[in-house]
C-alpha cells in the first residue's frame, strides 16, 4: 500500500487574492435557501470547519431554528454549487494557489504517493475550486471525504479509509492529513493519521505548534522533502 495524504484545501492548498467569490457564493446561497430578507455574516472562526457546520452557526445567528435550519441545508448545498458555478470565471481569478503547492503534488504524484483530499468543503465545491486552481488532475476526489460527507470534521479521516480499502483491498497506512489550523490536527488525531500543519492561512506557527501536530511548516516550499522525511519516519514506526 503505498503512502496517503489528505490535503485540506482552503489555507493549505490555496487562499483567496481578497475577492471573497467563495464566501459570497456561500451567502447568497445560504440566503436563497433561508428566503432571509437580510444578509448574512460569515462566521470570523471558520476555518477547519465543514461547510454544513459553518450554514449552521450562520443560521443559529440569525435567529432561525435548529429544525428549520436543518431542513435548510439540502437546499443550501444545491444553491451554493449553483452560485459558485455561476460565478467560476471570477473564482479562477481569486484563488492563488500556495507556495509550493503544486511542486509538492507534482512530486508526490510522480513517487506513487496516493494524493486525495480532506476538507470542510462540500465536495461538489472541492472539485470547483481545485479546477479552478489548476490542482484537479493531482487528487484522487473519490478516495477523499468532504463537509457533504459528515458536519463533524474529526470523522472524516475514517470515511476516506474506508474509501480507500473499498477501492484497494487494503488498509491505507501511513496516512498523513494536512492542514492550516488545529482543527485539522485534532482531526488527524481522531482518525489516527499523522498530522502536518502548514502556518499558510491565519494560525501562527506557534499556535499550530500548540495543537501538538507530528510536523509545522512555514509552507509548502520545501513540503514534499519534508513531507518525505515524515513519510519515512512514519513507516520506519510501523
Amino acid at each position: 500500500m503505498p503512502p496517503v495524504i489528505l490535503w485540506d484545501i482552503d489555507g493549505t492548498l490555496v487562499r483567496s487574492n481578497g475577492g471573497r467569490v467563495s464566501v459570497t457564493a456561500f451567502l447568497n446561497a445560504l440566503k436563497t435557501a433561508a428566503a432571509h430578507p437580510d444578509d448574512f455574516d460569515y462566521p470570523k472562526d471558520a476555518g477547519g470547519k465543514t461547510d454544513e457546520q459553518i450554514a449552521l452557526e450562520v443560521l443559529a445567528l440569525a435567529k432561525i431554528a435548529e429544525d428549520r435550519a436543518l431542513e435548510l441545508l439540502a437546499d443550501f448545498r444545491e444553491y451554493y454549487r449553483i452560485e459558485l458555478e455561476r460565478e467560476q470565471h471570477n473564482l479562477v481569478g481569486d484563488l492563488r494557489v500556495l507556495p509550493g503547492v503544486e511542486d509538492t503534488l507534482r512530486t508526490f504524484q510522480e513517487r506513487g504517493v496516493m494524493q486525495t483530499l480532506l476538507t470542510g468543503n462540500l465536495e461538489s465545491i472541492a472539485r470547483l475550486k481545485l479546477a479552478c486552481a489548476g490542482l484537479d488532475r493531482y487528487v484522487d476526489f473519490e478516495l477523499g471525504a468532504y463537509g457533504s460527507d459528515a458536519r463533524d470534521r474529526t470523522t472524516l479521516v475514517p470515511i476516506s479509509k474506508a474509501r480507500i480499502r473499498a477501492k484497494t483491498g487494503l488498509e491505507p497506512d501511513p496516512v498523513i492529513v494536512v492542514g492550516d489550523t488545529p482543527r485539522d490536527v485534532a482531526c488527524a488525531r481522531a482518525g489516527q493519521a499523522v498530522a502536518v500543519a502548514v502556518a499558510t492561512a491565519f494560525h501562527t506557527r506557534d499556535q499550530l505548534e500548540a495543537a501538538a501536530p507530528d510536523l509545522v511548516l512555514d509552507d509548502l516550499t520545501n513540503g514534499a522533502a519534508d513531507i518525505e522525511k515524515l513519510l519515512d519516519l512514519a513507516t520506519a514506526l510501523q
